[in-house]
């Protein structure tokens, strides 16, 4: 064991005793700290819910100024939520009157005064409370802050504006998209540039023709939340385009519209090189449900990625519909990738199911069509979804024609895995021991 002189050893029970006191000191501190803090947002709730019994219906433009005048920065500001909260509860039977009734007093003026002349907190303050209540003057405010040296009152303008879905701020915006702060997200432009253009998505259309990637995905992509008949011809003119995100952007666009040259297009980037825009255009056409779009989406079930795979066979079901036909086909004709695919995608969607319930019916087309179907689907050692249904199908005659079933497998593997279904607790004690006595005489 090392030697430590006595000095030595002293020190260190000195230093840890001085630890222990800094740190039994902080602990204090930060609890008192947290203390004042809790008392100063109880005592600003408090006060905000005594504004809140102030300020009701009917509305007294006068009495809220004089309030708001005669009250400290903290307390105006606590009147100022109740106002934005307000905006967002008020019925809409009253809310005109609401907004005109803040519109029009001079605490609307101050926030617009605040935003252009104000220090960056208060410009952010304002930016942020002139979102709650439509008013050309505000807009104006808002689109002027989008210059703002301050990345936070540029941003602050941007949620607001997003707010107030202002197609009148549509062209501040799109001329803005350049110098605005990278640090803002480009799913927040998106969604503030298609709020404001809901019903005008035209007004976006300069944005496709911009010589930066960057504007031009905000565009289609903007665009596409919102886009109808009066965009079609520049959608359709931006599928080429050289960036994939764009393309890939204008295939979920068009499909909002149902037209000839929509499905023209979208078949053509079906086959596009880049698998994320070949996956769009897919669901798309699955969206429109174009019976064109058949063939490219059966062909697409041969596709090296499986994501695209799993659309196509979205799309194939959304065009023709669940039928155990073209599945058939596909088994014999096709990939085993491409049916897996095709399988899995339609049994999400209750296609098993379907077929399933159809051996508890009478003897008829339908029904034996649909034993025959599952025969194959076990010849193909296809049977993962079946056996659990032969734990856990609600129709005891369902449970039973697939366990029949299953049991005239070829495959061996079939029947040891309901050898070991059979002695699970949960399974049907009947059906159980019919596996096991079939074993037994195996």
């Amino acid at each position: 064991m090392p030697f430590v002189s006595a000095p030595s050893l002293q020190f260190l029970q000195t230093a840890v005793v001085v630890m222990a006191l800094c740190n039994f000191v902080l602990g204090v501190g930060m609890f008192f700290l947290m203390q004042v803090r809790y008392s100063r947002n109880l005592a600003h709730g408090t006060r905000r819910i005594s504004f809140a019994n102030l300020i009701v219906s009917p509305w007294d433009g006068k009495n809220l100024e004089e309030l708001w005048a005669a009250s400290a920065r903290d307390d105006r500001e606590a009147i100022e939520e109740v106002l934005a909260s307000d905006s967002q509860l008020v019925g809409d039977d009253e809310r005109e009157a609401f907004q005109s009734f803040v519109t029009g007093c001079s605490i609307y003026a101050h926030w617009i005064q605040r935003i252009r002349t104000g220090r960056s907190l208060e410009r952010v303050h304002a930016a942020k409370m002139l979102g709650y209540f439509p008013d050309e003057r505000g807009v104006q405010a808002l689109a002027d802050g989008l210059r703002d040296p301050s990345p936070k009152v540029e941003l602050s303008c941007v949620l607001s504006l997003g707010r107030l879905k202002a197609p009148a701020a549509v062209p501040a915006l799109m001329n803005s998209l350049s110098t605005l702060p990278k640090s803002i997200p480009a799913i927040t432009l998106t969604a503030v540039l298609a709020g404001c253009a809901r019903g005008e998505p035209k007004t976006l259309v300069g944005l496709l023709k911009s010589p930066e990637d960057s504007i031009r995905i905000l565009g289609a992509w903007a665009i596409s939340e919102v886009a109808d008949q009066t965009v079609l011809r520049e959608l359709v003119n931006a599928a080429p385009d050289a960036h994939p995100e764009v393309r890939a952007k204008v295939a979920r666009g068009l499909a909002r519209i149902p037209d000839p040259a929509s499905v023209e297009a979208l078949i053509t980037l079906a086959h596009d090189p880049v698998w994320f825009v070949r996956l769009r255009a897919l669901h798309s056409l699955g969206e429109l449900r174009a019976p064109e779009g058949g063939e490219v989406a059966l062909a697409a079930l041969a596709d090296e990625v499986r994501e695209v795979r799993y659309r196509a066979a979205y799309a194939l079901r959304k065009i023709q519909g669940m039928k155990s036909e073209a599945v058939l086909s596909i088994l014999r004709t096709g990939s085993r990738l491409g049916f897996d695919s095709l399988i899995s995608e339609w049994e999400r969607a209750g296609f098993l199911d379907s077929i399933a319930r159809d051996i508890a019916e009478p003897e008829g087309t339908r029904a034996n069509q649909s034993r025959e179907f599952l025969r194959v689907l076990i010849g193909a050692n296809i049977t993962s979804t079946l056996e659990n249904f032969v734990l856990f199908y609600p129709n005891p005659e369902v449970r039973w024609g697939l366990a029949n079933l299953l049991l005239e497998s070829p495959h061996p593997a079939v029947l040891d895995r309901l050898q070991a279904l059979a002695k699970d607790p949960r399974c049907d004690q009947q059906i159980a021991r019919a596996i096991l006595e079939i074993g037994l005489v195996d």
